[in-house]
């Protein structure tokens, strides 16, 4: 049901005094919550809204008023009132920041609330076993013959680590997060952001965990991890405020 068929439905109401704000608000209320209404739908001018409720324009627009102030209405001078928060006001969901630094961000922040952590899990608890296929990731990546290569055995080299933990819980987070890396519109602004910045894989960050994983010691795990992810997200936030410096000129 749109606005308009809502405030149509309404011809039966009775005409109650102009000035009743209370009642303006009352009725615009039941039109906001009406089966159908659509989030983003502008609404009917203050004069088409006063004609179609039988209510004086002044109580229309005292109503209005609240319910802007509640954050069921919006305005956007010039183009009229709409329904719902404001366009910038949406939550933002990965969909709608994936392909933009901001979805950088997003990752990175992420995997540094979660892989040093990781890390320290598997410098306690993780088989004997794992060290040398961390090893054999970290010699794929350094003889990578493209960038698609050496990502994937970057992504090998800290699934090894996640498994290490001994959580599954953890690991299956991590798996969540790291398929996001691996977003094709995200691929590709990693792509323009390494071109940009020249900087690859690091791979004496890589050898710098696998020592602490080898050697039992969880807080150096912890720390090397934290190290490397914070470098790249220094450099994703660099990236991200020259596009914004960018698009602002």
């Amino acid at each position: 049901m749109t606005i308009g068929s809502a405030i149509g439905s309404g011809a039966s109401i009775a005409r109650d005094p102009q000035e009743c704000s209370a009642l303006a608000l009352e009725r615009l209320r039941a039109i906001l919550a009406a089966p159908g209404a659509v989030p983003g739908e502008r609404l009917p001018t203050e004069r088409a809204l006063a004609a179609q409720l039988g209510i004086g324009r002044n109580a229309i627009r005292r109503a209005l008023e609240v319910l802007e102030a509640e954050g069921m209405i919006w305005r956007k001078q010039g183009a009229g009132t709409f329904t719902g928060p404001p366009q910038d006001a949406q939550p933002q969901t990965w969909e709608t920041i994936s392909a933009s630094p901001a979805g950088l961000l997003s990752l990175i922040e992420a995997r540094l609330a979660l892989e040093p952590q990781l890390a320290r899990l598997a410098a306690k608890r993780a088989a004997p076993e794992i060290f040398p296929r961390i090893a054999t990731c970290i010699a794929r990546i350094e003889c990578a013959e493209d960038v698609d290569s050496a990502d994937l055995w970057d992504s090998a080299l800290h699934r090894e680590i996640a498994r290490g933990a001994g959580n599954p819980l953890l690991l299956d987070l991590f798996d969540r997060v790291n398929a996001w890396r691996h977003d094709p519109a995200l691929r590709r602004l990693r792509g323009s952001v390494r071109r940009k910045s020249g900087k690859g894989h690091a791979q004496d960050d890589h050898r710098r965990i696998l020592a602490a994983l080898e050697a039992g010691d969880g807080a150096a795990a912890a720390q090397a991890m934290h190290d490397h992810l914070s470098a790249l997200h220094s450099v994703y936030l660099t990236y991200a405020q020259e596009e914004t410096r960018a698009h602002e000129l």
